[in-house]
């Protein structure tokens, strides 16, 4: 996620599980216990979600999320004291 977000970043995350393309999620990975933070590529009608990211794992590895997988949307990187909206980070 590197410029918008590094590693060690630290961010703000709003308790919501509807999202749209181009925002950043907190996501648990569909088969492994772990969470990712990823881009809304796309939410298709059936309420699955394609998650890219510039480096490393995203649906072109694990396939479509389910919304349910979904924790929240990244609103701020408290780290770099940035907003992580749409808007701020295209």
């Amino acid at each position: 996620m590197v410029p918008v977000l590094a590693p060690e970043d630290v961010v703000l995350i709003r308790k919501e599980k509807r999202c749209e393309t181009g925002d950043i999620v907190v996501v648990r990975h569909p088969y492994k216990k772990t969470t990712l933070i990823k881009y809304v590529e796309q939410v298709d009608e059936n309420e699955f979600v394609v998650l890219s990211s510039p480096h490393g794992t995203d649906s072109q590895q694990f396939g479509k999320a389910s919304i349910s997988n979904i924790i929240g949307i990244a609103t701020y990187n408290v780290t770099q004291r940035t907003p992580l909206d749409k808007e701020a980070t295209n």
